[in-house]
């Protein structure tokens, strides 16, 4: 890896120490300079939009091309900051990104859920996957939370909680329904005992990595014969929020979304008032056909 890129992957590191920020950026970064196969001072906005091309051609998605180019754009940033000399950008927002629809979160039916949770024989894997349904954890936040961020003997009136480092390093609480309490309570009395700060323990006795979580899930998912990511379950309890008639703005504290525009659109995947407005136009659609002779 280029000693620049590294150099990067420091600084990012020391902005954010919890992010996985510079493990992404960096590998962006390496890609695209083992593919173009130019010094750093020679990329030109030209090679940008060749470069582009190149990941449409092999069917990447628009999300993961805007990645990269924000991985690119951060890191002649970086450049520039640290040397008057550094080559210019060569990445322009409004040239190179590339525009994006609004895309409805893809959450998972109940009966899907419930046919990979009748698989899943493991207390610990039950729990991780559990704490993304009931709880709206990011897979990330399951790898991150330790002993000291469970606070599950609160004050009377209070509920049972998690302290959560979530997306961009901001914190927030999640709290436990009595069911996922008792669960959580049954793995930890099953846990082995060791000064690992982990909740979750691999067979190793470490902490998970995101990998290892997912592809847990995806052993269960092989058995069941369904296919469920980790974050179709944190959108699937947010579907059952909207479902049950939680304030928009609750829903966004209990995912921990910065703004409440990102939250709305999950109003788009069952929304009560607009199913019941369309089964009453519908009826009434039906009603006239029929008395016009329309079968």
């Amino acid at each position: 890896m280029l000693p620049e890129i590294q150099a990067y992957q420091k600084w990012l590191r020391r902005r954010s120490p919890h992010a996985s920020t510079p493990i992404h950026y960096g590998s962006d970064l390496k890609l695209f300079f083992k593919w173009l196969d130019k010094p750093i001072d020679q990329v030109t906005v030209v090679d940008v939009d060749a470069y582009i091309e190149h990941c449409q051609k092999q069917a990447f998605a628009i999300a993961t091309i805007n990645r990269r180019l924000t991985a690119l754009r951060g890191f002649y940033n970086f450049l520039a900051v640290h040397d008057p000399q550094a080559p210019p950008n060569p990445v322009l927002p409004q040239r190179h990104y590339i525009r994006r629809g609004i895309l409805l979160p893809r959450d998972v039916e109940d009966e899907s859920i419930q046919q990979l949770f009748s698989v899943i024989d493991s207390l610990r894997d039950q729990t991780m996957f559990m704490l993304m349904l009931r709880c709206g954890l990011r897979v990330s936040e399951v790898r991150k939370l330790s002993m000291n961020d469970l606070y599950l003997h609160p004050a009377p009136g209070s509920l049972p909680r998690l302290w959560l480092n979530g997306k961009g390093d901001r914190q927030r609480v999640a709290y436990l329904s009595r069911q996922m309490l008792a669960l959580l309570k049954r793995y930890l009395e099953s846990r082995p005992l060791t000064s690992e700060p982990a909740v979750f323990l691999n067979r190793f006795g470490r902490r998970f990595t995101v990998t290892g979580i997912q592809d847990r899930l995806a052993h269960y998912c092989h058995i069941a014969g369904v296919w469920i990511t980790c974050h179709q379950l944190r959108h699937t309890f947010a579907r059952h929020l909207v479902e049950a008639d939680t304030p928009v703005v609750s829903i966004q504290h209990l995912l921990g979304h910065s703004r409440v525009s990102t939250t709305q659109v999950y109003l788009h995947i069952s929304d009560h008032k607009v199913q019941s407005d369309y089964e009453t136009a519908i009826q009434e659609v039906q009603r006239r056909f029929a008395e016009g002779g329309w079968s």
